[in-house]
């Protein structure tokens, strides 16, 4: 049985006598997981669970252990403090959580916060809690959150099934559903946020944007705001989404994630160490969201800054250690040390990877690795090295590093042939937004730019003639 559907079987009975709450029971059924780094708390919380039938409740005492438990099982409901020590807070493990998709909607998440964090936590708009409680409360004001979040979870379960597997038509049908539905009066704004963001997540751009103005004309939140920022840069509006963005971090400073929307405009508009900026200023309020450090590494090479490309990248290795180090952080840094000229030290990381290791990687990761050694390698081992990863290059699907890379290495052998095709694949695919700012400047640092704005034209023109 899928979760959300064992949730409603548990809570299918009426709700108690004045409607604010279930029986014991189904609590006894659920599984909860506890993150606390204080174990008092930890214990606290437990027998608040305990008092109100739960049963099975596991504990974590920090970010990392939290993310082996739910990796390990998937709770039904989790409660966080904000507060996780190591300069971590709840809201961090959320977002990467729900970034990472580790974290189904149906799973209730619900933050635990002191009066002074408080802010902090209504701020964070995009990623927030299913809800929030403020330290100190009663067994009974948890028990009346638990209850009305499960009741939301439960209402919105089917439209959730839908979401996950990615049939997003019947999910826009369900919230129709569910729109004109007796229950739905405590739910307004969150079908009317799930309408806008699954028609953004389906591609019907204008759709979403029209969603999102009637939201804002209803109340200003800064969540509708960002989303309408997003639709207009889906667009290519990029100056109108650079304004509203701006108009939401005037009005929710603390509301990280416009930062990074900003950042992504600012590169949109070639404005690379505007972005830079813009990151490294949030990543020091944020100093251990790794996710943020990525991304400010990947924007200082498109600055030039390929130093503190380096040393972001570096830090990442060295402290994001949940589920080991990535192979991708790894390739990358070798990526970010050849682009900066510091070839030996590229050499060196890629001879710390060991052929065993390197015999369990997936077939585009070795094809990235590949090039980057293609580009290290003496001119005779390093055109045999690229014949075959051109043979490779048709045999495969490749993401966009992986075709980046390709690119890259087709123009260091001066294959403009190759690099051309790969990069017109690239620019007619999904991933050509995100890939654009990364291949001009491959094509720059050739010498090539207004071979590849061509190009971009060519690619452009013959979508917009395939769809007249």
């Amino acid at each position: 049985m899928l979760q959300s559907e064992r949730l409603a079987s548990l809570f299918s009975e009426p709700l108690a006598t004045g409607g604010t709450s279930v029986s014991g029971a189904p609590y006894k059924e659920l599984r909860y997981l506890v993150i606390d780094d204080q174990e008092a708390s930890r214990q606290t919380l437990k027998i608040c669970i305990q008092s109100m039938g739960g049963f099975s409740v596991d504990q974590a005492q920090n970010f990392v252990e939290a993310h082996h438990r739910i990796r390990a099982e998937i709770p039904d409901i989790i409660i966080c403090d904000y507060v996780l020590g190591s300069g971590r807070t709840g809201q961090q493990l959320l977002e990467e959580l729900r970034r990472s998709d580790r974290l189904p909607d149906n799973v209730a998440f619900l933050m635990v916060t002191a009066e002074r964090s408080y802010e902090q936590v209504v701020a964070a708009v995009e990623l927030a809690p299913d809800d929030y409680i403020i330290k100190p409360f009663s067994p009974e004001m948890l028990r009346t959150r638990m209850d009305r979040l499960i009741r939301k979870k439960i209402f919105f379960r089917h439209y959730y099934d839908h979401k996950r597997n990615g049939a997003l038509d019947d999910a826009l049908k369900e919230l129709d559903a569910l729109s004109a539905s007796g229950e739905s009066k405590p739910y307004r704004f969150d079908i009317l946020r799930a309408r806008a963001e699954t028609l953004l997540k389906a591609d019907r751009i204008e759709d979403a944007l029209e969603r999102y103005g009637e939201i804002i004309a209803i109340h200003p939140l800064p969540w509708a705001l960002a989303g309408q920022a997003r639709a207009l840069r889906r667009l290519n509006r990029f100056e109108e989404a650079g304004n509203v963005v701006d108009g939401v971090l005037a009005v929710a400073p603390n509301y990280f994630d416009a930062y990074d929307l900003k950042a992504e405009i600012c590169c949109d508009l070639g404005q690379f160490e505007r972005a830079q900026q813009v990151l490294q200023d949030v990543a020091v309020r944020t100093p251990r969201n790794w996710t943020r450090k990525r991304r400010l590494s990947s924007v200082a090479k498109l600055n030039g800054d390929f130093a503190t490309a380096q040393r972001l990248i570096e830090e990442v290795i060295a402290n994001d250690r949940i589920g080991g180090i990535p192979i991708a952080d790894r390739i990358e840094l070798v990526r970010t040390a050849l682009a900066g000229g510091d070839r030996e030290l590229a050499r060196t990381k890629l001879a710390e990877l060991a052929t065993e290791e390197r015999a369990q990687l997936s077939h585009e990761e070795r094809l990235n690795i590949d090039c980057l050694e293609a580009m290290l390698l003496d001119k005779e081992a390093g055109e045999k090295r690229f014949e075959r990863i051109r043979a490779e290059l048709g045999r495969i699907e490749l993401g966009a590093e992986a075709l980046l890379d390709a690119i890259r290495v087709a123009l260091h052998y001066a294959d403009r042939e190759l690099a051309d095709r790969l990069a017109e694949r690239l620019l007619g695919g999904a991933e050509a937004r995100r890939a654009f700012q990364a291949m001009l400047e491959i094509f720059r640092q050739q010498g090539m730019e207004e071979h590849f704005r061509k190009l971009q034209r060519a690619v452009a023109a013959r979508r917009l003639q395939r769809k007249q």
